[in-house]
């Protein structure tokens, strides 16, 4: 078993806002798991080879998207994700990564662009722990290389 994400002693607050796509135009990369090619490639009825040569690097021995001309995501189209019922687990979990749950301030710092922090009911804080532990655990080895 993997070791269980720290997570700040606040109330967590986040709601989505609809037609919002803040969070797949803003800088960095998106990593895939093999989990995330292959349903991504169903969904668009591609192979996992295909889809990995149109969509897909490698870097630091791991997979990422790559970025087009843009910058922004090659999912993102008229301002929803094409791939949304399949998208990566890094899109399915934010903002609950480990470094915005760690502290207040840190949470406190998406809302510079994400409008939907601080909005909503208290998330219960198993929900915010397992959204981030899914998250930890699915990317565990480019966590680690960071630190």
């Amino acid at each position: 078993m993997s070791e269980l994400v720290k997570i700040g002693d606040f109330n967590f607050r986040f709601e989505c806002q609809s037609g919002c796509t803040e969070c797949c135009t803003q800088e960095g990369d998106v990593w895939m798991t093999a989990d995330d090619v292959q349903r991504a490639a169903k969904l668009l009825d591609v192979t996992h080879e295909e889809f990995r040569e149109a969509y897909c690097e490698t870097a630091g021995g791991e997979l990422r998207l790559t970025t087009p001309g843009d910058g922004h995501c090659h999912f993102l189209l008229e301002g929803a994700c094409a791939i949304h019922e399949a998208k990566p687990a890094q899109c399915r979990t934010f903002p609950f990564w480990t470094e915005h749950v760690k502290n207040k301030r840190s949470w406190k710092k998406l809302s510079r662009f994400c409008p939907g922090i601080g909005i909503g009911e208290i998330l219960p804080v198993e929900h915010v722990r397992r959204q981030a532990q899914d998250c930890a655990d699915a990317f565990r080895e480019i966590e680690e290389a960071a630190d």
